[in-house]
């Protein structure tokens, strides 16, 4: 069953165990499948996160899962995703697929590689900065 809008609090309120957040993914989750953008969107303000997978699941007839992959993928970047939206609704495209987007292993191992490298640059750069050593250093010795 479908979330229903509540018009005196203005908010959409889950009708079953389904539509609770617990049924979804995590934070870990979106920051996997959609990256760092929807992730932060989802940690700093979790109550408009989750009024809008309620309205995607009320209005587009989607389960928790669908409607979240959804949503994270819109937050991410909403030209594409309302380009791809549009393209299954209009012309028979295939049904993009961002529950499972991203979360197969070859997947998995490269953005783990490239957030490993990512933060290590980050670490340096703040330990050289309080320091003063040069960045490159490590490269001399």
């Amino acid at each position: 069953m479908a979330p229903r809008y509540d018009p005196t609090t203005e908010r959409w309120i889950p009708t079953s165990a389904q539509d609770e957040p617990s049924a979804g993914y995590g934070l870990f989750g979106t920051l996997l499948r959609q990256g760092p953008k929807p992730a932060i969107i989802r940690l700093f303000n979790p109550n408009e996160y989750e009024q809008g997978v309620y309205k995607f699941m009320a209005n587009e007839g989607m389960d928790r899962m669908e409607a979240q992959g959804n949503f994270d993928a819109y937050l991410d970047n909403p030209n594409d995703w309302a380009y791809q939206y549009l393209q299954e609704q209009k012309n028979g495209v295939p049904k993009k697929d961002y529950v499972n987007g991203n979360m197969d292993s070859k997947s998995l191992v490269l953005t783990g590689t490239w957030s490993v490298l990512l933060v290590g640059l980050i670490v340096r750069g703040v330990f050289c900065y309080n320091t003063g050593e040069n960045f490159y250093a490590f490269l001399i010795h």
